[in-house]
């Protein structure tokens, strides 16, 4: 028998247990700490409504399990169309280049969106695409309308649109949203394995082909910043405000859309433009940092903005830590279309998970 082996079995039996014994101490410290306590006692009733083509009031209950529990709360006035969570496709393809945007962004933006909407228990897929995988999903429009393609590469695929393709506007027609960011829309059209180069730009005329004349401003102004922030912005607390190539308010009137951003002068760093069934929502300049702006698009798609009339009120309150909870009588300054409205909360701290929608209607 040989004691000294089963000396160092017996240690190394001590020291697994103990690395155990501390990763379920540490898994019980997260879960128990006031942060994940406060997310499981944050909840909302809505106790009344009265809703009218005249008025709206909402009445809630808000219980929470800390003092000083911040919580965001907006409404918005909704369209026509039926509200739905559909599946995501991300665009991600080394193999492509890439414009206006930091190098970790591509993949980045999967990384951070399928965990920022996983976390909120988004209800539809989010799946990364090759070019080949994109233009699959752009060439089946049938299945548009449930669809939602993630491009914020700052170029599209040339099998996707260039000179002679273009499979984004009869998918967007059909009811699919496209979400850009880095730089315009349409301005590149990039080939496997090569860098960009000149015959790669297809220049402002590309961007018309997608959104039409006098969209997008044009030159393109790198680091520009909107200062003024729209409703829908302060509603949803969101923080993009780079508006490079952002997209001009009168163009959003003109067509219906919604400005969801930062405003500087007469363009707006975020958005949304509708076309046919489908639209285009635009990050308008450069994306720095793929973490911030997937907490942005993650609230946009979670909220159902993309939904919305235009008409939004917010409130941003700050709770006491009431055991019985709190009445919130909230009178908002629109009335209530008939196809309702759609109330949103949510916890703005930094990684709070605390999310909630609910579609309201008369």
């Amino acid at each position: 028998m040989d004691i000294r082996a089963d000396a160092h079995w017996a240690w190394l039996e001590f020291v697994i247990g103990a690395l155990l014994i501390g990763v379920a101490v540490v898994e019980i410290v997260i879960s128990s700490s006031p942060f994940q306590l406060a997310e499981q006692g944050l909840s909302i009733d809505v106790t009344s409504t009265s809703l009218t083509d005249r008025a709206s009031l909402v009445d809630l209950t808000v219980s929470h399990g800390s003092p000083k529990q911040p919580l965001d709360l907006a409404a918005f006035a909704l369209g026509k169309r039926p509200v739905r969570q559909s599946s995501v496709y991300v665009y991600d393809d080394s193999r492509f280049p890439v414009a206006d945007v930091a190098p970790t962004v591509p993949q980045g933006i999967f990384d951070h969106l399928s965990g920022e909407l996983a976390t909120r228990h988004y209800e539809s897929s989010v799946v990364a695409v090759s070019a080949e995988d994109l233009a699959r999903v752009l060439k089946d429009t049938t299945t548009a309308a449930g669809r939602v393609a993630v491009i914020m590469t700052g170029v599209i695929p040339a099998n996707v649109f260039s000179n002679n393709i273009d499979l984004l506007t009869p998918w967007v027609q059909a009811g699919g949203v496209v979400v850009w960011g880095g730089g315009a829309i349409g301005f590149w059209s990039g080939e496997n394995g090569q860098s960009l180069s000149t015959d790669d730009a297809l220049g402002e005329n590309g961007t018309q082909r997608l959104l039409g004349s006098n969209v997008v401003e044009f030159p393109t102004t790198f680091g520009s910043q909107g200062d003024v922030e729209s409703a829908f912005a302060s509603a949803l607390d969101l923080n993009y405000n780079f508006t490079g190539s952002g997209v001009f308010l009168d163009s959003i009137t003109a067509h219906g859309g919604l400005d969801l951003g930062w405003d500087s002068g007469q363009v707006t760093s975020v958005a949304y433009l509708p076309r046919g069934l489908g639209g285009f929502l635009i990050f308008g300049g450069e994306i720095p940092d793929e973490a911030s702006v997937s907490v942005d698009l993650a609230r946009i798609l979670m909220s159902g903005a993309l939904y919305g009339t235009g008409r939004v009120a917010s409130k941003h309150l700050i709770l006491s830590g009431s055991a019985t909870g709190e009445t919130v009588d909230w009178a908002l300054p629109f009335p209530t279309p008939t196809s309702g409205l759609m109330l949103v909360a949510f916890d703005p701290s930094p990684d709070a998970l605390y999310f909630y929608r609910r579609q309201i209607r008369r």
